[in-house]
């Protein structure tokens, strides 16, 4: 049996899902200390995956059957170049991308402008609704960070309600 009617038969069967997982770095600016990756600002010299490595692999999965990309991390938007990989990846195959939303400037709000035109979406993670409890656990002023973020999307498309799938708590 082939690679891609094994996948099929795995997706058909619900032994695995149509969406391919890529954690594109370890990298992340927050510290939180129940991290599944342990990334965190103080651990140097952490892996991630190339923009080459990560688009060559999505083709790849296209040519296989998946369905879709989520790319996760660390903190996706520490990578200097993820909205014009992301825009590379969602031109691609439906993509979602989980981010903490702290990054997110005016300049690098700007680049993610063309992603507005792609199925993409950004799935933004807070630990809770209330503001000291998500901090204990990410940082102070992180749920402020977060909550200036989400309309910073909107004016750019990126998280009208119909793109953004899901907040975390």
């Amino acid at each position: 049996m082939s690679t891609q009617a094994t996948l099929e038969t795995a997706v058909e069967e619900g032994r695995c899902g149509d969406r391919l997982w890529l954690y594109a770095t370890y990298h992340c600016n927050l510290a939180c200390g129940y991290c599944l990756t342990e990334s965190m600002p103080a651990i140097a010299n952490r892996r991630t995956l190339s923009a080459e490595t990560m688009i060559r692999v999505v083709r790849e999965a296209q040519e296989l059957g998946f369905g879709a990309i989520g790319i996760t991390g660390g903190e996706l938007f520490m990578l200097p170049d993820a909205a014009e990989t992301l825009a590379e990846i969602a031109s691609i195959l439906p993509t979602v991308a989980l981010t903490n939303a702290t990054l997110f400037t005016d300049r690098l709000l700007s680049r993610l402008e063309p992603l507005a035109e792609l199925d993409i979406a950004l799935q933004i993670s807070l630990d809770s609704d209330q503001p000291d409890r998500n901090d204990a656990f990410r940082g102070p002023e992180n749920f402020a960070k977060v909550e200036r973020a989400i309309p910073a999307l909107s004016l750019i498309h990126i998280s009208e309600p119909t793109r953004l799938r899901r907040i975390s708590y």
